[in-house]
């Protein structure tokens, strides 16, 4: 059942920023000007009796005439409205009043935001924001208590077109169906018009600004999140002196952080073994990674496949390619890993991988950056000062004749931004939403709370920035995170995508069960893969991989070249 909808509002507050604009006035010009001229001579007539010597007498008269100097002083430069707010957020408010002051939205206009229950304290950050610039516009949200409760909600607005929602806050994953069924607002006129920064040292991180955005080369989304997986793991149990010898011992080489699945595999053997135990008096298990039934297992076992070489759909013939090795390599790498992890990897909901690890349960694991902002921040963490960060383990390739891991690093869901077909003010509506993404603002909507994680380059490079992402998210995480950022790969956005998705989970996990062997698996996903395909139409569903199989990152690229999946 859905739950109940709850309708938070923002009042408005009374602010005047002051408002000077200074027109350039025209500088003086010098005029010198020089007269001159000769007074002639005089000659008298020559008498018989006198002699008269008649001098010649020349003068010349200069007379000088000079304008005034110029003046010392220069006229100011324009004084800048709300100087203090980044140019994305300045174009965003200045956007608004013009529409205001055109009569386009009326004063007092509400937006309303259909969004889920965990964004709440970062849209209500947003909104206290926006009042503080453009109180003239109220913002309200739509509180659901689930993500599946938003898709319906949507999707039901999709066929109603009652205008009830001017924003939506969605998984990328969506985006598909929410354009297909005319909900999604082209945005692509809107993004030309006012710049929401995706050029530039501030920009959206490649290639995640782009696939999660796009959709059949057209804007439609405006990002407010990255859900970048990373390898979350214990600083402290990798760097013992103890363990390092006696796991050189064992397996020949030194404990570091593993750079392949393979080496994982072996670290959560060593740990496993160990037979630790955490405060609370739990196991503490070598691995967890994501083989969970109602949601995520389909994530680990996609990014171990497309590092493997392994793709999707034929770029030709929207025929499904998982049923193949690399598929049937993916799984080798779950069975070899299922020993060392907890029992409930196969059996609990997504954030339990968060509990085990915040108590010191698991050595290596990996999830969204909400994980870290939990292990450095919750009350009841024991691994604050111990988590490490580094890229996703990869698989060893030979790519050009040349050993080479190849690293990706999942996107799943990732929330973003669309601006409903059926809103009464739609401009307003994205504005918003560039507004609340923007490098300064965005920054501070990320901080307040959980869901919403970093994507802007300069909150990573940029000193002002980054020392405020480190407050929230530690040192090692946003050193380690924008590369991780740099080689992500996008969800399943297309048409149907959560469909897709939902299969390969199902079948993923009943293979870890043991319910289901790896050939079944990999068969019945396809062709219940096939079978999604054609109910949306193969044309429109190929056209969209297409554009989405340009977006992933370069190493994942060349794997699939290696692999002779693209010419």
């Amino acid at each position: 059942m859905l739950s109940e909808e709850k309708v938070s509002s923002e009042k408005s507050k009374k602010f005047d920023p002051a408002r000077r604009q200074v027109i350039i006035a025209l500088g003086s010009a010098i005029v010198a000007l020089g007269v001159g001229y000769a007074i002639g001579y005089l000659t008298k007539p020559v008498e018989k009796v006198t002699t008269t010597i008649t001098k010649t007498i020349t003068q010349t008269v200069t007379q000088t005439v000079t304008a005034a100097p110029p003046s010392l002083t220069t006229t100011p430069a324009p004084t800048l409205e709300y100087p203090e707010l980044s140019d994305v957020a300045r174009r965003a408010v200045l956007g608004v009043k013009k529409l205001i002051a055109s009569g386009v939205v009326p004063k007092g206009a509400t937006l309303r935001i259909l969004h889920v229950a965990g964004s709440k304290d970062q849209l209500e950050k947003a909104i206290e924001l926006w009042s503080k610039y453009v109180p003239e516009i109220n913002v309200e949200l739509v509180t659901m208590g689930t993500e599946p409760d938003v898709y319906t909600k949507a999707m039901s607005e999709a066929v109603t077109k009652t205008g009830a929602y001017d924003i939506i806050t969605i998984f990328s994953t969506w985006l598909g169906d929410m354009v297909e069924a005319g909900l999604a607002k082209d945005l692509t006129e809107y993004f030309n018009k006012y710049d929401p920064g995706y050029t530039g040292p501030c920009a959206p991180i490649e290639p995640l600004g782009s696939y999660v955005t796009l959709y059949k080369g057209r804007r439609y989304a405006l990002d407010i999140d990255s859900d970048v997986f990373t390898l979350t793991y214990r600083k402290d149990l990798l760097n013992d002196p103890k363990y390092k010898e006696e796991f050189k011992a064992m397996y020949g080489y030194d404990l570091k952080v593993p750079d392949t699945w393979e080496e994982v595999i072996n670290i959560a053997e060593f740990f496993t073994n160990l037979k630790l135990t955490s405060p609370r008096g739990g196991k503490v298990w070598g691995a967890y990674f994501y083989v969970e039934p109602a949601f995520a297992a389909y994530i680990t076992w996609t990014n171990i496949f497309l590092e493997a070489g392994g793709i999707p759909f034929d770029l030709e013939t929207m025929d499904p390619k998982i049923d193949s090795p690399e598929g049937r390599y993916a799984f080798n790498i779950l069975l070899k890993l299922k020993p060392y992890m907890p029992p409930e990897a196969i059996s609990a909901a997504w954030a339990d991988l968060y509990d085990k690890y915040i108590h010191g349960e698991s050595v290596l694991t990996a999830a969204w950056p909400s994980l870290t902002k939990m292990a450095i921040s919750s009350p009841d963490s024991v691994v604050k000062e111990v988590t490490g960060t580094a890229l996703m383990p990869g698989v060893k390739l030979e790519i050009g004749g040349n050993p080479t891991i190849i690293r990706a690093s999942p996107n799943p869901v990732n929330w973003v931004g669309i601006v409903s077909n059926y809103s009464k003010y739609p401009e307003v509506g994205y504005l918003f939403l560039q507004f609340m993404s923007a490098p300064d603002i965005g920054l501070e909507v990320v901080l307040s709370g959980v869901i919403l994680d970093l994507f802007r380059m300069c909150w990573f490079t940029d000193p002002k920035y980054k020392a405020k992402a480190v407050t929230g998210y530690g040192e090692d995480f946003v050193d380690h995170y924008l590369d991780a950022i740099k080689i992500s790969y996008p969800d399943f956005i297309i048409r149907g995508g959560p469909e897709y998705a939902s299969k390969l989970t199902t079948a993923v996990n009943a293979v870890v069960a043991g319910t289901m062997d790896p050939e079944t698996a990999l068969s019945t996903v396809a062709a219940d893969w096939d079978s999604i395909t054609k109910r949306y139409g193969r044309d429109s569903q190929l056209e969209a991989w297409k554009a989405l199989a340009q977006l992933f990152p370069e190493p994942i690229k060349s794997a699939w070249k290696a692999k002779g999946y693209v010419k």
